[in-house]
Order: C-alpha cells, then structure tokens, then sequence
C-alpha cells in the first residue's frame, strides 16, 4: 500500500479531528492513511435536581449511545475522509461492544465502497482476536497488526507475532505491521533492534512506527510563547537516513495530542491555547482558562492568532486550512467570531498534518 514517504496518524474519531482530515486536499490525502481510534461517548451531565449515577450506570448510558453510533461511523468515514484506505481501531471501546462494533462498521462500509482495515493487537483476547480475524478475512482489505511497548518488553515478540500468523492463518503479505511505543522515549531511538525482533520484516505488507511527543495537557507551561521539540519527528529522521536498517519504517505519530487517551474532566476550564507545528519543535502559546473572573475569555483567541500570524516561522495563510483559519482570525483581535476549543484545535490539527505531509513528500 506505501512505503517510507508516507504518513500514518493516529486520530481518536472526534470532531476536530474528523473536521481536521475533511480539510486536506485529494493530493494531501494520497500521502497518508490515519489509524482512527473509537472511543466511548461522555455521557450527559446530570440535570438539575437529578441524582448522580455512578460508575456503571455511567457506562451501561456510554454503552447505549455508542451502540445507536457505530453503525453511523462509515458514513461520517466517508464524508470527512472519502474512500482512501484507513485503519480503524476499537481497542478504547467496552470490549462488550467491540466484535459487534466491527461488524457494523465493516459490513456498512463495504456497502459504500470504503476500504477500512480493522487493527488488531496481541493483547486482545483470544476470542476477539478470533472473530475480529474471520471478520477482516470476509472484508478482505487486509488486517493491521498493532504491538504496543509492552509486546517488545517480553522475550518471546517473535516467537507471539509468528504465533499469531499461524493460529489464524495469516499472509504477512496482506497485513500492515504497526509499531506504537506511545511515548517517545530511548526506546524508540533502537530502530535497528526492532528490525531484529521481528520476523520476516520484509515480506510485511507495510510497516509503521508510532510514538509521540506532545504532553498529556498544558498546566505546566505559564502562560506565553513555548517551544516544544517533536521528538517523534526528529528521532524518526535521524534513524531512517542512517545505515544497517533492514526495512525503514513509515512514520505516524499522535498529531498535536498526548498519546495516552485520557477521559476529558468534567467540568474543566480549558484554556485558549493555540498548537502549531514547526519543522522540528511546536509552539505554544498557552492562555489563561477560558472561565474565570481575571481571564480574557474567548477573546484570547484572535488576539495569539496576530502574534502566531506575524511570527517570523509562520507558514503563511496559503499553506493549509489550519493556516488559513489562524490568519483569518488574527486580522481582528475585536472579533466575536473567536472560535472554541473544537475549532483551534481542528486548525493545529489540520496544520500539523499539512506540515508532517510536506515533510514526507519532500523526503529524498
């Protein structure tokens, strides 16, 4: 499917990110195929007067929400991403729903034409190992073997992955293999032992690997201009453009979100912040919370959006959606067209994707 001069995202299917991807254009989108992350709904803050549920009324609503979503999925797949190859995973979903779940989506989605590849991980069950594997034979798009951090801190990786092939009865040839250290740490600096560990590496249909490094929130940053190295960027380049490597992976990180997936808190009080990516760092320009009696509100927002259009690293409003949309709200720091937390974060999305592309579609 690709090689190296790709660009393999992970995105939970949220709607900054959906928006996000609807905004590249058709010669962006052949330079990339994101791994969408399923997620459980939050479910409905309790109404006045109405007693709290607790912890499994809260799943058993999650659970009757997703249910009514899932079959709708391929729908919003292809309206926001179109009928490009694109890996889904349902790993974050109550396992209750996960086989059923999969079936929905691909059974709608082969009606519509999509090529979805459903991704699978060793540490799943093997029941559901078993009936997500009958489920991508019937789909027959291919299956995307997703190892985490923990797969490689076993002695037996290769032994389980050639395992794994053999109990089911898998072609390397047809299944994607996705690396996904999560954090970028030393770890990930060992390319040349990961091609060691794993078997026949050559013969994988494609082969990705994931960190990133962008942090789990801002409260430890001040409120003023950051820079925050891409690590998973610039650990990836460093190790493909050196020797001895059996096969140079594809790259894919987590955008300009932490990845660890984190339930958002109820009740929290964002702050106007912007995320943007350079060459090898991001800026951020970290805001006051948007609630609170001393805070500037939403009208932070256009007034970063100036600062971050006139600094001297700016793509310029032509480069993408993200750009664009930075631009436009910068021209008016009075504006009450502000944008919300959705919005600047589909634009620092959008842009990052733009930006990691043009890096890859320039690669020797």
């Amino acid at each position: 499917m690709f090689k190296t001069n790709h660009y393999v995202p992970i995105l939970r299917w949220k709607a900054a990110e959906k928006e996000a991807l609807e905004k590249l254009n058709d010669k962006q989108k052949e330079y990339i195929t994101p791994v969408i992350e399923i997620i459980m709904p939050q479910p409905a803050p309790p109404k006045k007067d109405e007693q709290e549920k607790n912890p499994e009324e809260l799943l058993a609503e999650s659970i009757e929400v997703l249910k009514i979503k899932l079959p709708k999925i391929p729908e919003e797949i292809q309206k926001y991403w179109g009928k490009n190859p694109i890996f889904i995973d349902l790993g974050l979903v109550d396992i209750s729903l996960r086989v059923e779940g999969l079936k929905k989506i691909l059974l709608v989605g082969k009606s519509l034409g999509l090529c979805i590849i459903p991704v699978i991980n060793l540490n799943s069950s093997q029941d559901i190992q078993s009936s997500f594997v009958a489920l991508a034979k019937e789909n027959d798009k291919g299956i995307c073997l997703r190892l985490f951090r923990s797969n490689f801190n076993k002695q037996t990786i290769s032994a389980d992955i050639i395992n794994f092939l053999t109990t089911y009865g898998l072609d390397q040839e047809k299944l994607d293999l996705l690396v996904d250290f999560q954090i970028t740490d030393g770890q990930c600096l060992r390319l040349s032992d990961l091609n060691q560990q794993i078997p026949n590496l050559l013969k994988w249909r494609t082969f990705t690997m994931v960190s990133g490094a962008f942090p789990k929130d801002l409260t430890n940053y001040s409120v003023d201009l950051h820079y925050k190295d891409r690590l998973d960027w610039t650990s990836w380049i460093s190790q493909i453009n050196s020797n001895g490597l059996v096969r140079k992976p594809t790259f894919g990180d987590y955008t300009i979100q932490h990845p660890i997936y984190f339930k958002p808190t109820v009740g929290m009080n964002p702050s106007a912040s912007i995320r943007y990516a350079l060459k090898d760092k991001w800026i951020i320009m970290r805001g006051q919370g948007l609630r609170g009696e001393k805070s500037k509100g939403f009208a932070q927002y256009p007034a970063n959006a100036q600062l971050l259009s006139k600094h001297k690293e700016f793509f310029g409003a032509n480069f993408s959606f993200g750009d664009s949309y930075i631009e436009e709200k910068g021209r008016d720091i009075k504006t009450k067209e502000t944008g919300t937390p959705r919005t600047w974060l589909r634009a620092g999305i959008n842009h990052h994707l733009a930006c990691v592309i043009f890096q890859i579609s320039n690669l020797p």
